[in-house]
């Protein structure tokens, strides 16, 4: 058999073999989580140091001149972010409150937040994709963007008497899980390239050991709800999924009208930004200022979050 053929299929077999240990360890996580609560509970207050540490981990591997580049045509990433912050929570929060209005909270909490920290670890998963900085650049425009919009759409959709998000508080936890490892991974790469070069090819396993870490927390805190209150979840996993797949059909319809390229690298990004959200802060703040029902929604989108990444990347590439 030619060299080439043997590269090939040992790379095609390497591919499969990540792909098997990270759907492994989301599924092992996530039954941990649920049935040994006593255990996951121990990362549930680490939920946002964790998901710094994946952002970390994954922008090793963008160039900072390409994350410029998007700023210097900013008209993609404006209007991306106004579909995000905007279009996307007032159309669905509308469409919940008609038709099952005590989810219409969750639902617009869920739908008006910013593009997710992990979602760089999933276009990397994806591909060794061009389309790293797109998203990162997403991920800073909505994140700075999604204090001042989901408070103002809570203030004006919702009994302000009842629910109510503090600013400040959104920002220190937005600046603590995202601007503290963007400085970080910046530092590393422009001072210790060497140190970077060897996170970027290891960063794999650490990925998927902290993403396990993440469900344990998630579900430890929620696994009440599957032990006695099997409606509730049938209710929610049916929604996070139905939720998951209208933002990322939105992103990829957008990625038409507003992608300056049309290839499937694209589409991919496009989905990936609109649907990889940050979910895991609004179970952080949802659970602090709404209570834990409100923030149950945010916990099952985990489900579909991590569940189908291995599946859409085979839908996507093949």
């Amino acid at each position: 058999m030619p060299k080439s053929r043997v590269d090939t299929d040992s790379k095609m077999s390497k591919l499969e073999k990540s792909d098997s240990i990270l759907l492994i360890a989301i599924a092992v996580s996530t039954v941990m989580g649920i049935f040994v609560p006593s255990f996951g509970i121990i990362f549930e207050p680490y939920l946002l140091v964790l998901l710094g540490s994946l952002l970390f981990l994954n922008l090793i591997k963008m160039d900072p001149q390409q994350l410029g580049l998007q700023f210097k045509r900013p008209i993609p990433i404006i209007l991306f972010t106004t579909i995000k912050l905007l279009a996307i929570p007032l159309f669905l929060f509308g469409v919940t409150n008609m038709i099952y209005p005590s989810l219409a909270i969750p639902v617009l909490l869920l739908s008006g937040i910013s593009t997710g920290l992990g979602a760089p670890f999933v276009i990397n998963l994806f591909e060794k994709s061009h389309q790293l900085p797109l998203v990162v650049g997403m991920i800073i425009s909505s994140s700075i963007v999604v204090p001042f919009s989901l408070p103002s759409l809570v203030y004006f959709l919702i009994d302000t008497e009842k629910f109510h998000i503090p600013l400040i508080d959104m920002i220190i936890l937005l600046a603590e899980a995202l601007f503290l490892p963007l400085f970080a991974g910046w530092v590393v790469k422009d001072k210790i390239p060497k140190v970077a070069k060897k996170i970027e090819e290891r960063s794999f396993f650490p990925s998927v050991l902290l993403i396990a870490f993440m469900n344990l927390g998630i579900y430890s805190k929620f696994s009440n709800y599957f032990i006695s209150e099997y409606p509730f979840v049938i209710i929610m996993i049916i929604a996070s999924f139905v939720l998951f797949f209208v933002y990322g059909f939105i992103g990829y319809i957008a990625s038409y009208i507003i992608g300056e390229k049309k290839d499937k690298s694209s589409k991919a990004a496009s989905f990936v930004i609109m649907s990889y959200i940050n979910n895991t802060l609004v179970i952080v703040f949802a659970s602090q200022f709404f209570g834990t029902e409100v923030g149950a929604l945010a916990a099952f989108y985990n489900l579909a979050y991590y569940g189908l990444m291995v599946p859409l990347k085979k839908l996507f590439f093949g």
